[in-house]
């Protein structure tokens, strides 16, 4: 019915489509496993150990620590033996765009922390470039968060108060919620996007330490700060501290508890478990 040619037709069109699904389906492999070699490259980056200190018995500027709440009140689970710290994460955007060390699309949260890595340790540094590193740091006095890579762009921690039109200073893949109302995020912001003309001002990456105690947070201004003692720290900007979540964060890491900037009082006036942090070397 067909003659010769329109056979020969059929049957090179036949196996072109089959060559291109054959192609299709290697290159979908082939990117599979490239995207698999990323994630494990970050996993390793992200968890490679520092050393933190050198070890003191008060806080200090240049110091090494690592930032862990004092409690995380859920189901009488022994966090304690989890050793939760601050932690930064990487989100998806940033794997698939190929970022292999931390970057401003970094998220931050509270994440196990089996021994001192990349992402869960961070140094203090002065709130200015001055370089005070040695000097002991006091309750009052502001100070900034910074990672520790890369080492070539320093990245700092960093929030802000709401916009005019409510939205939020930091871009987020989490958010948490107080009584209805999105609390603020927490950030990061590199060196050169910090400053007078900058995206953030450079006043919203300072913090400062808080006596846990209402009754004696006057009376310890300018004082030392003991080493793994609970403290409240305060972002200076909006002056609401900073806060460990018991709301779940599904990170490329596995479930953490989300962290944000906000203060959480009980009836007694007394700042609860939510804000009580302290460091460790």
């Amino acid at each position: 019915m067909y003659g010769p040619g329109v056979r020969v037709g059929n049957w090179l069109e036949t196996a072109l489509s089959e060559e291109m699904r054959v192609s299709e389906m290697k290159k979908r492999r082939e990117s599979g496993n490239l995207l698999l070699d990323r994630t494990r490259a970050v996993y390793d980056r992200f968890y490679q150990e520092t050393v933190l200190g050198p070890p003191q018995d008060v806080l200090a500027l240049g110091a090494l620590v690592q930032l862990r709440p004092v409690k995380i009140n859920v189901c009488r689970q022994q966090d304690i033996d989890q050793n939760l710290v601050l932690s930064v994460v990487i989100t998806q955007e940033g794997l698939h765009r190929n970022c292999h060390t931390i970057n401003e699309m970094c998220d931050l949260s509270v994440a196990p922390a089996p021994h001192p890595s990349l992402r869960s340790s961070f140094r203090i540094v002065s709130p200015n470039d001055d370089d005070r590193s040695g000097q002991y740091l006091a309750y009052g006095e502001k100070f900034r968060l910074q990672t520790l890579e890369p080492a070539d762009e320093p990245m700092y921690l960093f929030s802000g108060p709401k916009r005019l039109n409510l939205s939020l200073p930091v871009e987020k893949a989490f958010y948490t919620t107080k009584h209805g109302e999105v609390t603020l995020p927490l950030g990061l912001v590199s060196h050169k996007n910090c400053g007078p003309s900058a995206r953030v001002p450079s006043s919203h990456t300072h913090f400062f330490c808080a006596h846990k105690d209402p009754d004696l947070r006057f009376e310890s201004e300018g004082k030392t700060i003991p080493v793994n003692y609970p403290l409240l720290i305060v972002h200076a900007v909006t002056n609401r501290n900073l806060a460990v979540e018991n709301v779940v964060a599904n990170t490329l890491f596995g479930p953490e508890f989300q962290v944000s900037v906000e203060t959480y009082k009980n009836v007694y006036k007394r700042e609860t478990w939510k804000n009580q942090w302290k460091f460790t070397y």
